[in-house]
């Protein structure tokens, strides 16, 4: 999906506050609230977007002690089906992920206290497809900013030609943008 320099906006804004209403996103994006609203719906539709939520203080809710664990795991199948099943039943899990290398699962997790993880981490060696795990406590957080890679990227094309074909697409989208901006002028539509 080729981003236009108001498609753009729209998704740094949504980055910044998932709140924000149409008609704020379309007048700081110079689009009409309804090409707003389009744009959005079209950006969840094609999977570019997967949908809105809050993000909770996990430290207010007394989440406040994260680990990490690398799992090396048997190759059989049937005993990772076993624990795969768990892990994603498990509601302190927050992540898991396939490894190609030294390692087979990375698991993000979060505890209440150090005697909760420890209690998941003896569950978890029970079963059979667990070889050996390595764990990693968290003492302090220094960025955790999940939309820092995303803005970075929407930025930085917004400043680079990387090839010829850009500058042909950057004349269409610059065509496309100012037809918005005479449909919101005159009223007339939403573009589809």
């Amino acid at each position: 999906m080729r981003l236009r320099e108001k498609d753009k906006c729209i998704l740094r804004l949504l980055i910044q506050n998932g709140r924000l209403p149409f008609a704020e996103i379309g007048r700081k994006c110079d689009v009409s609230r309804q090409v707003a609203f389009e744009r959005v719906k079209r950006f969840l539709e094609e999977g570019l977007a997967e949908g809105f939520t809050i993000r909770l203080n996990e430290e207010k809710f007394g989440l406040s002690f994260r680990a990490y664990i690398l799992i090396i795991a048997k190759p059989s199948e049937s005993l990772r089906k076993e624990l795969i099943n768990f892990l994603q039943k498990s509601r302190n899990v927050r992540r898991i992920q396939l490894l190609f290398g030294r390692y087979d699962f990375f698991l993000e997790l979060l505890f209440r206290n150090k005697d909760e993880m420890t209690d998941f981490i003896r569950e978890m060696h029970a079963f059979e497809a667990v070889e050996r795990t390595e764990t990693f406590i968290v003492y302090q957080t220094l960025k955790e900013k999940p939309e820092d890679p995303f803005l970075a990227l929407l930025d930085a094309d917004a400043h680079t030609d990387i090839n010829a074909d850009t500058n042909t697409g950057a004349h269409a989208d610059a065509h496309a943008d100012a037809k918005d901006t005479n449909r919101q002028k005159s009223g007339k539509g939403e573009e589809q």
